[in-house]
């Protein structure tokens, strides 16, 4: 699963399929999703519409102007960054370019869940493990 990312004022978060601007859920359509995803992965390449389809409509046989109206959907939800450029280019003839840095979070593990411990002959729910 990829990595949560940011990107200006977006959190895309892959596991659990959503997209946040400023802390606030963005609505996107599952294709849209899955296309965003792929562009933010390979941000700064070019990604042509045939690979957006096979990620997008997985073995569904569509025409490029169903790429086209998922990268307007995008378009309209990302907006343009504080810089006034858009988010997404179009390469012709090729087909699209993620533009904006991208930040990897690195998932760090959750805290060890406190387990029950013998002590004296009884049960102790008191965490006894390293303190943060």
């Amino acid at each position: 699963m990829p990595a949560t990312s940011v990107f200006g004022p977006f959190r895309l978060e892959p596991a659990v399929r959503t997209l946040y601007r400023d802390g606030k859920v963005v609505k996107l359509g599952s294709r849209a999703f899955d296309i965003l995803v792929m562009l933010v992965e390979r941000r700064g390449t070019v990604v042509t519409p045939r690979e957006l389809m096979a990620v997008a409509w997985q073995g569904l046989v569509v025409g490029e102007s169903n790429v086209r109206v998922q990268i307007a959907n995008l378009r309209q939800a990302l907006g343009r960054d504080c810089e006034g450029a858009g988010y997404i280019a179009s390469i012709p003839g090729r087909g699209y370019a993620f533009l904006a840095r991208v930040e990897r979070l690195v998932q760090t593990q959750p805290p060890p869940s406190p387990s029950p411990t013998w002590r004296s002959g009884t049960w102790s729910w008191r965490w006894i493990g390293p303190t943060a």
